[in-house]
């Protein structure tokens, strides 16, 4: 899908909409605030039930995780449902200091090996933003 470069000044995240999942609200509402002064608007879930209900197909441009914030299997049911529902759908999990951050199932690939192309700068993006 064609996307146009961001206007001069803009943020290459400007338009981009996140659902941001963490049950610790002091981090969760620093990050969605970061995310916001960079004109991405962010939809916030305390926990995975309500991040089940505001998850939607092709709604998200990422799904942002605390991945230590809840149960292994809790999270990955979740994932493995988004997955099964929208194999595209793209994932940030957070695995220790906001520095940490995989855009695969945990354990898999760190920020440091990100894919490159746009996609892998807006990870990037993302991270430093959050």
């Amino acid at each position: 899908m064609y996307r146009p470069q961001p206007l001069r000044g803009c943020s290459v995240l400007a338009g981009k909409k996140v659902l941001l999942i963490d049950s610790f609200q002091a981090t969760r509402e620093v990050r969605a605030a970061v995310l916001r002064s960079h004109s991405v608007e962010v939809h916030e879930a305390a926990e995975i039930s309500a991040a089940r209900f505001l998850w939607r197909p092709d709604i998200y441009d990422l799904v942002m995780l605390n991945f230590r914030r809840y149960s292994s299997d809790e999270t990955r049911e979740f994932y493995k449902d988004v997955k099964n529902r929208s194999p595209r759908e793209r994932f940030a999990f957070f695995l220790g200091p906001p520095r940490y951050l995989s855009h695969t199932w945990p354990g898999e690939v760190t920020v440091d090996d990100t894919s490159g192309g746009k996609w892998g700068e807006t990870v990037k993006h993302f991270l430093a933003a959050a």
